[in-house]
């Protein structure tokens, strides 16, 4: 059956309509997506034959005025065109959205290692920067320790050129003394055999040589050096005999100056008026030995060189100790004897000598103060420091070296390194008849008042003058003198005490501790002077108020205590006591009021007035 044409064609649009239902929305998006393809890209017949077919399929039935045949042919060959060029722009469409979420994703990687990039560069750069900065810091520590060993390099160096030059002139002088002493046996063997014989022949006469211009020594110099007030202690090493004492007429040392030897060669000739030989090749020849009186031993009296009073003189009978092989301080000083423990058990005192390069003991004997307890050690040479800065300089010991740190040896203490007295006066009166007396008396009181008068001068209260804080100090000539130790109780005024000694406390501070209120004490000047009636009364009778008492019985017998001086003769010095001793802090007198006591009105009439300004 033959199709009409008209239905063909109808059939074929409602065809044609039916797929654009589909395509068209498909086509509009092309179409605004092809805007942005080049003109190139689409052929001008395919322009044509879609506008075309649009056309006739929009407006056949009203514009187009061709044959049913040709508008049939014209319908199909202008679908097909159109379908292959919406197929050939989709396939372009989906390329290039391929093409453009490829170039995105790219992109976007490229972007984010760029990002990895630089994070990774800047942390480098952090870590390089680091680097640098700590390369800085060893390279900055590294010259400056570099610095520190040549300096020290090139002070051993001259130490060891001053050695070598000591040495040498040691060695001299022992050339020059040994061939006097074979001289001198010479002339005594010679002596020996004119007594034998009876022979009365005058001796020939001993050689003159000249003296050579290399020669350092003059001829009044070959002499053995003599050590005096000498005594034999232990060395470092086992077996070992060093001599201790005073030389004369050594070649390069001051007279009078303390020195160790060192170890004999045979220490059976260490006796009076004998020569020894060190094992460095120097030779002593041993004068007066060092005489240690026992407690027993009567004083001497010997007339003082001030007013012609007399002074007591009297040696303490503790004797210099032997070195015990240790070291403090990193090897700078060289223990000796026993170190001995404070009252309060806080601290420990022991003797020692500044070691020489060679590890020798070297200079006079010192004492060597160290505790675990730093903070104690730091404020008592914080209180030295203080008073000697003050106007009033007082007595005090002299200080040799403060440790905070006292060396690998006792990393957990400090040490204070000072002067070494020869006995404290509480166990010094013993050798001196018991008590103190006469100018000795009055040095020694007026020695405590300067050091509670320099203490008070800078706001501090000593709260604990005693007579074991006082040392005795012997000079070159035999006399002796005091000087102040212990500081470290010391604190500002109004302020709290840290410890406390009974025989040294007054009776307000027993109440406040007994009422457990101790804490809360206030320091007032009064303490000390309260401190010094009974430090007076002690070295006046040789005894305390409350020797034989627990600090439990003394600090109650404070509360009902009365001060008795009718034992004391001096008048003057009953009637300062008393004073001192009033139980009532504001009748007690200052330390100005004291000094200006008729006690010690012998002594400050003959002051200068601008004493005051040296502490004096």
């Amino acid at each position: 059956m033959r199709r009409h044409p008209t239905m063909a064609i109808i059939s074929s649009r409602h065809r044609f309509v039916a797929c654009w239902c589909f395509v068209l929305p498909s086509v509009l998006v092309s179409n605004a997506l092809l805007q942005t393809i080049p003109r190139g890209c689409t052929s001008r017949r395919s322009h044509g034959m879609q506008s075309s077919a649009l056309n006739s399929f929009f407006f056949n039935d009203t514009d187009t005025q061709s044959p049913p045949h040709q508008t049939n042919n014209a319908n199909a060959n202008g679908n097909v065109d159109l379908f292959k060029t919406l197929e050939l722009k989709d396939e372009a469409l989906m390329q290039a959205q391929t093409a453009v979420s490829s170039l995105e994703s790219a992109l976007e990687s490229a972007v984010s290692n760029l990002e990895n990039m630089q994070q990774q560069l800047q942390v480098q750069v952090i870590q390089m920067e680091q680097e640098l900065e700590g390369t800085k810091l060893e390279l900055s520590s590294t010259k400056s320790e570099l610095e520190q060993t040549q300096v020290e390099l090139q002070n051993t160096q001259a130490d060891l050129i001053q050695s070598q030059e000591q040495t040498n002139q040691l060695e001299l002088a022992l050339a020059q003394s040994q061939e006097a002493a074979k001289k001198v046996d010479e002339l005594e063997a010679y002596v020996n055999s004119l007594k034998e014989e009876g022979d009365t022949a005058i001796p020939p006469p001993i050689e003159k040589k000249e003296p050579s211009p290399w020669q350092i020594l003059s001829s009044s110099q070959k002499v053995i050096p003599v050590l005096n007030e000498w005594i034999a202690i232990q060395g470092t090493n086992e077996g070992e005999v060093q001599i201790s004492g005073k030389v004369n007429n050594h070649p390069v040392i001051p007279n009078g100056d303390a020195i160790v030897t060192s170890p004999l060669t045979n220490p059976n000739k260490a006796a009076e008026k004998k020569i020894v030989t060190t094992f460095s090749g120097s030779k002593y020849r041993l004068g007066t030995p060092m005489t240690m009186p026992s407690r027993e031993t009567a004083s001497q009296k010997i007339t003082s060189p001030k007013k012609g009073q007399q002074l007591v003189r009297a040696r303490s009978s503790i004797t210099i100790p032997d070195l015990t092989g240790n070291t403090l301080g990193n090897g700078r000083y060289l223990l000796a004897g026993e170190a001995t423990s404070s009252i309060n058990g806080r601290s420990y005192i022991q003797t020692a000598y500044r070691a020489s390069p060679l590890g020798k003991p070297m200079g006079e004997p010192l004492a060597i103060k160290f505790s675990p307890n730093k903070e104690a050690m730091k404020r008592e040479f914080a209180n030295y420091q203080k008073v000697s800065a003050g106007m009033k300089r007082g007595s005090f010991i002299r200080r040799v070296e403060f440790m905070p740190n006292a060396g690998n040896e006792m990393s957990d203490k400090s040490a204070l390194v000072m002067q070494r007295g020869v006995a404290d006066v509480k166990a010094f009166m013993p050798k001196v008849g018991g008590r103190l007396e006469g100018e000795l008396l009055v040095d020694c009181a007026l020695t405590a008042l300067k050091c509670v008068e320099a203490l008070h001068a800078v706001r501090l209260v000593w709260n604990d003058l005693k007579t074991e804080n006082f040392v005795v100090i012997e000079d070159t000539k035999g006399g002796v003198s005091f000087r102040a130790i212990d500081l470290e109780s010391c604190m500002p005024v109004k302020n709290p005490p840290v410890d406390y000694t009974p025989e040294a406390c007054p009776p307000e501070f027993a109440k406040s501790f007994l009422d457990g209120d101790a804490e809360t004490f206030s320091l007032e000047y009064s303490y000390d002077v309260w401190s010094y009636g009974m430090f007076l009364y002690e070295i006046t009778t040789g005894r305390g108020f409350f020797d034989g008492y627990s600090a439990e019985k003394i600090t109650k017998s404070l509360l009902t205590f009365n001060a008795d001086v009718d034992t004391i003769e001096d008048p003057d010095l009953a009637d300062l006591i008393s004073q001192c001793l009033s139980r009532n802090p504001k009748d007690r007198p200052s330390i100005a009021r004291i000094g200006r006591h008729p006690f010690f009105a012998d002594v400050s009439s003959g002051k200068n007035p601008f004493d005051f300004l040296f502490g004096i």
